[in-house]
C-alpha cells in the first residue's frame, strides 16, 4: 500500500434497505456529498416490495446493488460487509442522514484505534432535530466495555470500523430479531478501545413503526441478552452490580418508549420491574409513580 492509499483509504459504505422508498433517496444523497471523497457505496435491497428498487435504478455508476430474499437487517449489513472493497466500513441505515463532514472527521480523529463513532441528533416523529443522543446519555469513549454493558450508546449509522475487526468478531448474529448490533458493539468493545467524535454528524430518525420503539417485543430479547452477557462474566460483585443497572437500564428505556406509543400498561409492567431491581431508587420509584398515574388516566378508546 503506498503513501496515499494509507492516509486516504478506501471506505465501503453498507446501507441495509428494505422498502425505503420514503428515504433512501436522502439517505444516499447525504452520502455522496460527503467531503471524504474515497468511498464506494454499497445497497443490500433486503426484498424490497416497494419502489425502492427504481430509486436506486437512478444511481447507475455509483451504487453497488445487491439484491437479496427479505432475511433480515443482519443478513442485509452482512452481504454489505462480505462485498466491500475497502479496508473500512461505514454503516447508514436507509432513513439516516450524514452530515457532510461525517466520514473525514472520524477518519482525522479515529488515532491508532480500529474503529469509531460519533454523536447524533433525532428527527423524524415528535422530533425538533434539535435533541442530540449525548443528551439522554454520557457517552464515553476509549474502553468503554464496562459501560456498554449497562447501555448501548453506539448508534451504527455513526459507526466506522475496520473490514478485519468485523470478521474477527463474527459480524452481525443474524439469529436476533433485534440488539444484534448491540451485540456485537460488545463483543469488539471488550478487546478494542473506540474513538469518538463528539460532534453530531448524524440526524437518526425516530418513527412509530421502528424496530428500536417496539417495547413489548425489544425488552425480553435484551434482558436475555443481558443475562447471556453477564454468564460470561466472573461472578464478581462488582459485575452482578452491573448486571443490575443494566436491567434497570432496559425496564426503564422501555417504559418510556411504551409511554410514546400509549401502551401505559406495558409502560407500567416495564417500570414496576425497574423498580424491583432497585426499590430504594428515587429514579426508578419516580418512574413508577409517573407510569402508575399515566395507567390510571388512561381512558379506553
Amino acid at each position: 500500500m503506498n503513501h496515499a492509499e494509507q492516509s486516504i483509504p478506501l471506505i465501503s459504505v453498507v446501507i441495509p434497505a428494505y422498502n425505503a422508498e420514503s428515504y433512501i433517496q436522502s439517505t444516499l444523497d447525504s452520502v455522496f456529498n460527503q467531503t471524504y471523497q474515497n468511498i464506494e457505496v454499497i445497497v443490500v435491497d433486503d426484498g424490497s416490495n416497494d419502489s425502492t428498487q427504481s430509486i436506486l435504478n437512478a444511481y447507475p455508476h455509483n451504487v453497488v446493488v445487491i439484491k437479496t430474499e427479505n432475511k433480515g437487517v443482519s443478513h442485509a449489513r452482512n452481504t454489505g460487509i462480505d462485498a466491500a472493497k475497502g479496508g473500512w466500513i461505514a454503516f447508514v441505515d436507509s432513513d439516516d442522514i450524514w452530515l457532510p463532514t461525517k466520514l473525514e472527521e472520524q477518519i482525522i480523529s479515529i488515532g491508532e484505534c480500529q474503529w469509531s463513532h460519533c454523536d447524533s441528533v433525532y428527527i423524524g416523529e415528535n422530533q425538533s432535530g434539535d435533541v442530540k443522543r449525548s443528551d439522554y446519555s454520557h457517552i464515553p469513549r476509549g474502553n468503554v466495555f464496562e459501560e456498554l454493558i449497562v447501555e448501548n450508546f453506539i448508534t451504527t449509522s455513526s459507526v466506522l470500523i475496520k473490514k478485519s475487526l468485523l470478521n474477527q468478531y463474527g459480524k452481525f448474529d443474524e439469529t436476533l430479531a433485534c440488539l444484534e448490533d448491540w451485540k456485537l458493539w460488545i463483543d469488539i468493545a471488550h478487546e478494542n478501545p473506540i474513538a469518538y467524535c463528539d460532534k453530531s454528524l448524524l440526524e437518526y430518525r425516530v418513527y412509530s413503526g421502528s424496530t428500536s420503539r417496539k417495547a413489548r417485543s425489544v425488552m425480553p430479547i435484551h434482558i436475555e441478552l443481558i443475562d447471556q452477557i453477564f454468564k460470561a462474566l466472573p461472578s464478581s460483585t462488582h459485575y452482578k452490580k452491573l448486571k443490575n443497572k443494566a436491567k434497570i437500564k432496559s425496564l426503564t428505556i422501555c417504559s418510556y418508549i411504551a409511554e410514546e406509543a400509549q401502551d401505559y400498561r406495558f409502560s407500567l409492567y416495564c417500570s414496576y420491574k425497574a423498580w424491583t431491581e432497585a426499590p430504594l431508587s428515587k429514579t426508578t420509584l419516580r418512574r413508577l409513580i409517573a407510569s402508575t398515574i399515566n395507567q390510571l388516566v388512561d381512558k379506553p378508546k
